[in-house]
């Protein structure tokens, strides 16, 4: 404890920058959780705790996101798209822009380990949940690096994320979150301290045991006296930027008190993305079944777009014997929204990419997004579009059939396909792209069985 005040910044004893924001605005669920420590072999992470968890997946090859720049990389994504109200952070052209926005004096090896931390967060899978909420993709697929060198001037979030934000969001003092940033675990549980504060009432704070502790910033392998001897000196050093810190510590663990939390910035304009993405984040579409292409008159070998326009209303509720519209599925991959007015004109159009182009013996029916936020390609067993046949299959937050059936192989093949074509499947998505010809010229076939 007597050392504590050597990993203090120059930062704790004087004001929050002047050319920042005093606050740092971080998601509630990622305060409840340490991130890995050290790097290891291992490529996957997982925190849970009273139905709350928070799990990360490294790409193929990369090494799981650790350590101090991990953390305040996270605070500074989950700051910028809060303040903004959309979906897309712009990081400028460095690292070292990133740093200067953060309001974070880092340079050379520190610099670079920011860097490095940057770059395996946007190559990694997260998934969380918080009082046995829904769990939630942290990144939109198109933010995760598919291999490509470089740096990368912008980075995506999950619009659902982004939206369970804006009503769980926590404030972090950022003179305080840069004067811990050597100190990792003091970083968690600050973080961890500023939202209990915002669960606490006056009558009942919020009680945290050591096993708890154990289970959210320890290992598996410590001893109640070993987390405490961790845990303590922790406190003490956020205390020394905090005196009024809330937290009183005892034998069963530790009591964080009810306390203010500071008031929410004004949300600014978001910034320039696609126009689907920000008015999704500001008013989701309401997720209901659309009408399906007319089907051909007679099959044709060659592959075919098909525009289905002006739909004058919904299509009628599917027979028990096609599960395809499966409203319970709507509900998770959608925030609830009124019923839609029976009025609104739907238009969709779908282009099919048949087995020469795919190497699949299935059609598959890539989909535009029409507002809605979990990509989706449908899949036919032959080239007439069929709703009594088709296969709807999610991409995200990982690739699931989520109406009709495919057997376990022809799944995996699909599954595969549409992990090579992603970033194929999310311009068309967002039409970025238009006209078949485009669409054929970028397709890969199916990976070989042992893509693995």
């Amino acid at each position: 404890m007597n050392a504590s005040a050597d990993l203090l910044s120059p930062l704790a004893s004087g004001s929050p920058p002047a050319t920042t924001d005093p606050i740092l605005w971080h998601h509630a669920s990622l305060c409840q959780f340490a991130l890995p420590l050290r790097a290891s072999a291992k490529t996957s992470w997982r925190r849970e705790w009273d139905g709350a968890f928070l799990a990360i997946e490294a790409a193929e090859g990369v090494t799981l996101p650790t350590g101090r720049f991990a953390r305040l990389l996270l605070m500074y994504l989950c700051d910028s798209v809060h303040r903004s109200g959309g979906t897309v952070v712009e990081l400028g052209e460095n690292i070292a822009a990133v740093a200067r926005a953060l309001g974070a004096e880092v340079k050379g090896a520190r610099l670079r380990e920011m860097e490095e931390q940057l770059a395996r967060l946007l190559s990694t899978r997260i998934t969380l949940a918080g009082d046995g909420a829904a769990a939630l993709a942290l990144f939109d697929a198109r933010a995760r690096s598919r291999g490509a060198p470089g740096w990368r001037s912008t980075a995506r979030l999950n619009a659902r994320f982004v939206a369970s934000l804006a009503e769980s969001a926590v404030a972090l003092q950022r003179h305080i979150v840069l004067a811990l940033l050597d100190s990792p675990l003091a970083m968690d549980l600050y973080a961890f301290i500023a939202a209990a504060q915002l669960r606490a009432q006056a009558a009942t704070p919020v009680t945290a045991g050591w096993d708890e502790l154990r289970e959210r910033f320890g290992t598996a392998s410590q001893s109640i006296p070993e987390l405490r001897s961790t845990v303590e000196p922790a406190l003490d050093l956020i205390r020394q930027l905090w005196p009024e810190l809330p937290v009183e510590i005892g034998k069963n663990g530790i009591v964080v008190q009810v306390g203010a939390a500071p008031a929410r910035p004004a949300v600014q304009a978001a910034s320039p993305e696609p126009a689907a993405e920000t008015e999704e984040a500001a008013a989701p579409p309401v997720m209901t079944p659309e009408p399906a292409p007319e089907p051909d008159p007679e099959p044709d070998p060659e592959p075919v777009v098909v525009t289905a326009v002006e739909a004058e209303a919904p299509p009628p509720p599917p027979s028990p014997a096609a599960p395809l519209t499966d409203q319970p599925f709507e509900d998770r991959l959608s925030r609830r929204q009124p019923p839609e007015d029976p009025s609104r004109r739907q238009s969709r159009q779908t282009v099919s990419l048949k087995s020469h182009l795919t190497g699949l013996p299935q059609v598959i029916w890539l989909q535009r997004s029409n507002g809605r936020d979990t990509p989706v390609i449908e899949v036919t067993p032959g080239g007439r579009y069929d709703p009594e046949t088709r296969t709807v299959i999610a991409l995200e937050p990982v690739t699931l059939q989520i109406a009709g059936g495919l057997y376990a192989r022809d799944f995996e093949r699909v599954a595969a396909w549409a992990a090579a074509n992603r970033d194929l499947i999310d311009d068309w998505w967002d039409s970025r792209i238009d006209g078949f010809e485009e669409v054929s010229g970028r397709v890969r076939k199916v990976p070989a069985p042992t893509w693995r």
